[in-house]
């Protein structure tokens, strides 16, 4: 729900201008969390009439000012352009949060537990002796699908990849067998 405020400067705010300027920022309802406030400042000075907008929110200020010879499209770009930065915002926070790799130690040991334990299950099957299992330092869990994760081994030439699902955030593995079979570890 926006709670919507409006001021005008050397201008009335009529019904017709509250009802467009609400119609125009309901569409960020949908990117925005929490009860959302809309200040809107509407003037005319000489030849230039003109739209300015703040936005409160939970997740954030988004403000925005625009000139034009008419205050429906000053309305119309200013909440274009809120639109935009809001959006920006939303994938941002989007994109911070799928950057983070397993820190808990639980899902690291998981998955080290079930790659040596598929490691060692083939060199049961084979006849080998068991392959030594190396640590690497620190390893970049990035979101992706399973063929995306396919692919990216296949260009990389890494022996392993790990990744996080897109639908789940499940932590996920792939690596190739010695016979080129490839193997999806997931863990629990």
């Amino acid at each position: 729900m926006i709670h919507l405020d409006m001021t005008g400067r050397n201008v009335e705010i009529t019904p017709a201008l509250r009802n467009f300027a609400a119609e125009k920022l309901a569409k960020l309802e949908r990117l925005l969390v929490g009860p959302i406030e809309a200040h809107v400042v509407l003037g005319i000075e000489k030849h230039r009439q003109f739209a300015e907008i703040q936005l409160k929110s939970k997740t954030g200020i988004f403000s925005g000012h625009q000139e034009t010879g008419d205050l429906y499209a000053s309305i119309g770009e200013v909440a274009d352009k809120l639109e935009r930065q809001a959006l920006k915002h939303k994938e941002k926070i989007r994109d911070h949060k799928h950057r983070r790799g397993p820190r808990d130690p639980e899902i690291a040991a998981t998955i080290e537990a079930n790659v040596a334990a598929e490691v060692e299950s083939q060199a049961r099957t084979n006849g080998d002796t068991p392959t030594r299992l190396h640590r690497r330092a620190s390893y970049r869990v990035r979101p992706m699908g399973v063929e995306d994760a396919i692919l990216e081994l296949e260009e990389s030439g890494e022996e392993l990849i790990l990744f996080r699902l897109t639908e789940n955030d499940q932590v996920c593995a792939i690596y190739r067998r010695r016979d080129g079979d490839l193997v999806l570890v997931e863990a629990r």
